[in-house]
């Protein structure tokens, strides 16, 4: 299977030009950062909606986000807030040293419109002069805590668009790769993967790294991404699939995997 990668933004550019309009929409990213406040394990998370990982730009509205922290023990429901310092979503949670835990986070399917005024919210019933609408969903899952649980980090979580590690990827020396299954509605799905880490570049929708998804004895819906930089790292994927409301375009999926590499 063909496996490559392409370290410009203007590769990058040219893919998200095959794609289609779909790709200029904003990336969907979980992260999180140990506090320690109060004497307490606890950590604080940011849901970023941005095209530049690493610099937040816009606040996804409440109402159409959901947060969880899962842990092989719980699956516990977080509050998200709009954060006063900076344009995202944040909330903390308590965290385990010893069992790992996925911070998730779910942009909710909401309808927007291309219309003669630009993009807006709502479909079109709303906007009876639309040229388009697509309803964009969005999943975000964030690994944090310990590492002693193989099994769980390589547990799909039911996502319909999901990036699945097949070994702890915080692991990761520099110069060895990440592996990860796509799945979509819980089934391998073939695509083209990519990933960047944060401080890659300031220019929008562009990664450090391209590749496709192979078959080999673990199964279809493989790809494998060289880990360059210690520092966050997001893998992204994305699926358009045919949408329940016939008067809507397409169901863009999207999905993104982040985790820190220290070594």
């Amino acid at each position: 299977m063909f496996q490559s990668k392409f370290t410009t933004a203007l590769a990058i550019a040219a893919l998200g030009c095959l794609i289609g309009f779909g790709a200029t929409a904003h990336e969907f990213v979980a992260s999180s950062k140990t506090t320690d406040a109060d004497g307490k394990d606890t950590a604080a998370f940011t849901l970023d909606s941005t095209h530049v990982f690493g610099t937040p730009e816009e606040v996804e509205a409440p109402k159409h986000v959901s947060a969880q922290l899962i842990t092989p023990s719980a699956t516990t429901e977080l509050d998200v807030t709009e954060n006063a310092d900076a344009p995202n979503l944040t909330g903390i949670f308590t965290l385990s040293e010893e069992e790992p835990a996925w911070l998730v986070g779910h942009r909710l399917p909401v309808i927007w419109s291309q219309t003669p005024d630009g993009w807006k919210e709502g479909g079109p019933d709303a906007h009876p002069d639309a040229v388009a609408s697509s309803r964009f969903e969005k999943f975000s899952k964030n690994l944090t805590g310990g590492s002693q649980n193989a099994d769980f980090i390589s547990s799909p979580l039911g996502h319909k668009l999901e990036i699945v590690p097949l070994s702890d990827p915080r692991m990761t020396a520099i110069g060895q790769d990440v592996a990860v299954q796509i799945l979509l509605d819980g089934q391998p799905y073939s695509t083209s993967v990519l990933a960047t880490y944060a401080g890659f570049t300031d220019t929008p929708s562009s990664y450090a790294y391209y590749t496709e998804t192979f078959s080999d004895e673990r199964g279809s819906g493989i790809a494998k991404i060289r880990i360059t930089k210690p520092g966050l790292w997001m893998v992204r994927v994305a699926a358009d699939v045919p949408d329940s409301d016939a008067s809507v375009r397409v169901h863009n999926l999207r999905a993104t995997l982040t985790f820190n590499v220290s070594q």
